[in-house]
């Protein structure tokens, strides 16, 4: 028992001896350098690097003129940004950085003055390997809305609304949502990157926004099939009056015509003196009457209900007897004679007008299953004199069902 006390008298002893040789040490060690570290109260310890800046020995309040010095170098560094599988590179200059000193300082002193003594020394004298800070960063307001602008231009993508594709044929597209950069959300991730811990050689910020919806009009989603069409003939050398012809098409051109809407050829093409049409013989417009009947057939074929028809004084060159349609009005619009028709189908009607060299088209396209499986064509008869009486001949699955009379026409004039 008296061995085990006297041994931990012994072990007591050694361990006191040890501690105040310690603090000896220490106390020696402070004296001995306390000027040298006293030194670097406001001075960068060897070693000490912002981002790749070697910072060593300089002191605080030289920090600027370090900068300034090397302010091209650091403002070229690119940073890439990603929205969407798309990358768009800036230089740090471009996007409004400016670099928070005070908060970079802070930093590397609270960092400095939590070092033991002997760790100061360690790095004063060289032994101590990198140690590496970043620069903290603000955003200059003015300059980033400046950059924002300009990556919004790149980045964003309008969105796309629901229209109609008739390139080839016709058909329905529906809308595509587009992309739009969020200000606030993107300069904060951009501010918090920066006061991380970037990687330098590979700067890189994945940006966030908002999907811009587009419009579809679901009502046209499935308008593919063409239903019906009509073509006519004109002179191209008679260039006033084709003129005329080119500018009644490229006006009911595009018409959409809705499950069980009349369609007014007058609401679409006249009156007949605005722009484009020219004098034609006896009036502004005059020719126009052949885009009226061609689309009165295109009408009458794809099996829609004729509200309203007149004919032509003389039978016309460009189509059967009792086939045409004639349209007028007065310049100030006051009055006009019309041809309408109204829409028989359960769904939409897209017109598509064009002329190719010589030829007038009027095409009705819809859905496929728009006229139930029926088909129609046209019969003109001469009744004698000026008269004739047309027909529309109507077919089930390719089979005749039904025989209508359209009209009986008398030409006044030959």
């Amino acid at each position: 028992m008296k061995d085990r006390i006297m041994e931990n008298k012994i072990q007591f002893i050694v361990l006191c001896g040890i501690f105040l040789f310690l603090i000896f040490f220490y106390v020696v060690l402070y004296f001995l350098n306390h000027d040298i570290i006293q030194k670097y109260d406001e001075v960068f310890l060897p070693s000490i690097y912002l981002d790749d800046y070697d910072m060593s020995n300089y002191r605080y309040d030289e920090l600027d003129t370090v900068l300034e010095k090397k302010k091209d170098r650091m403002m070229n560094k690119k940073i890439v940004f990603i929205s969407r599988d798309k990358e768009v590179a800036f230089t740090l200059g471009e996007i409004g950085l400016v670099i928070d000193k005070e908060r970079t300082l802070d930093t590397v002193d609270s960092f400095q003055d939590h070092l033991s003594y002997p760790k100061k020394i360690w790095y004063i004298n060289g032994h101590n390997s990198m140690k590496e800070f970043h620069f903290y960063y603000s955003l200059d307001d003015a300059s980033f809305q400046t950059f924002f602008q300009k990556l919004s231009e790149q980045a964003n993508i309008a969105p796309i609304n629901g229209h109609f594709d008739t390139s080839e044929g016709v058909r329905y597209v529906p809308g595509v949502s587009g992309f739009q950069l969020n200000y606030e959300k993107n300069k904060e991730i951009i501010e918090d990157y920066f006061n991380g811990n970037y990687d330098l050689s590979d700067m890189r910020i994945e940006l966030v926004g908002d999907e811009v919806a587009a419009y579809t009009d679901e009502r046209y989603i499935g308008i593919d099939t063409l239903a019906s069409s009509f073509v006519t003939e004109y002179d191209t050398w008679v260039t006033l009056r084709a003129q005329n012809l080119r500018t009644g098409v490229s006006y009911i051109n595009g018409a959409i015509v809705e499950p069980g809407e009349v369609f007014s050829f007058f609401k679409y093409a006249g009156p007949y003196n605005k722009a484009g049409y020219v004098f034609y013989y006896e009036f502004v417009g005059n020719g126009v009457c052949q885009v009226a009947t061609t689309t009165y057939d295109a009408a009458l074929l794809g099996g829609h209900d004729i509200v309203t028809r007149t004919p032509h004084k003389k039978k016309s060159v460009y189509v059967d007897g009792g086939l045409d349609a004639t349209v007028a009005s007065a310049n100030d619009g006051s009055w006009n004679t019309d041809m309408k028709f109204r829409n028989t189908y359960d769904y939409p009607i897209y017109i598509k007008a064009y002329d190719t060299y010589g030829e007038i088209h009027v095409e009705f396209w819809s859905h496929k299953d728009a006229k139930k499986g029926k088909t129609y064509s046209l019969e003109s008869v001469w009744l004698g004199g000026r008269g004739y009486r047309s027909f529309r001949h109507v077919y089930q699955d390719g089979v005749e069902v039904d025989t209508q009379v359209i009209a009986t026409t008398w030409y006044p004039e030959d």
